[in-house]
């Protein structure tokens, strides 16, 4: 059973104590951990259950690295979130920091929506966009959308370029690298591929890559409701 899979189960028996509605977040197909969990279920209660996956998780999460890869597109048994439910559920579970960067955008998204959560519970919530897509229409509707978030731009060298990373960190301990943009295509059409890396060095390095890029000058912040400076 890997950390994250350990929280959904252990807040989902904090909710209502029913341990078949916690077992739903594992896979469909028989899991190890599930007759193990019935044992602990029987022994310790819903609240010690909880607070006891709530431990291993910890405990992993701070000697371990766990990578999960995640798909948009045809699906098969055993297959990890989709592509929309996985970044909902990590952009959901932010109580400090959210980066995400994309090239394009649409305003239906399930990602869109889950910024404009993070945005509403007072979560630092920054955007890096390609400010000139669709001559700034696209940034300026993301602006309208995300009144709040703090959106940067990528100014290109000599020879040009756009803003094309596709990347979610979140509280500088989880990322999500992916070919996904924030559109309703990417998640729900498009095959598309990533992994949610859940190393705290490896996304708080990340981290600090965009921020030196933009004390290096490279990024730039966007005016308020303006997709290109001036």
């Amino acid at each position: 059973m890997s950390p994250s899979q350990a929280l959904k189960l252990a807040s989902s028996l904090e909710i209502d104590g029913n341990l078949l509605k916690a077992q739903a977040h594992l896979p469909a197909a028989p899991h190890p951990s599930r007759e193990l969990l019935a044992t602990s279920f029987a022994a310790l209660g819903a609240e010690h259950l909880a607070g006891a996956l709530r431990g291993f998780a910890a405990s992993a999460a701070a000697n371990s690295t766990d990578l999960r890869p995640v798909w948009s597109g045809p699906s098969f048994p055993g297959d990890g979130d989709h592509t929309t439910a996985a970044l909902a559920h990590l952009i959901d579970e932010a109580t400090e920091d959210v980066f995400a960067s994309t090239y394009s955008a649409s305003p239906t998204s399930a990602y869109l929506k889950s910024l404009w959560r993070s945005v509403a519970r007072g979560v630092k919530t920054t955007l890096l966009i390609d400010p000139k897509l669709n001559g700034g229409k696209t940034a300026a509707w993301m602006q309208a959308h995300l009144v709040g978030a703090r959106f940067l731009g990528f100014k290109p060298g000599p020879d040009g370029g756009i803003q094309h990373s596709k990347v979610v960190i979140v509280d500088s301990r989880v990322a999500f690298i992916t070919s996904a943009n924030l559109s309703e295509a990417a998640h729900e059409r498009n095959l598309e591929t990533g992994v949610i890396i859940r190393d705290p060095a490896f996304a708080s390095g990340l981290r600090q890559r965009f921020g030196a890029l933009y004390a290096e000058g490279h990024l730039y912040p966007l005016d308020p409701l303006k997709g290109a400076d001036g």
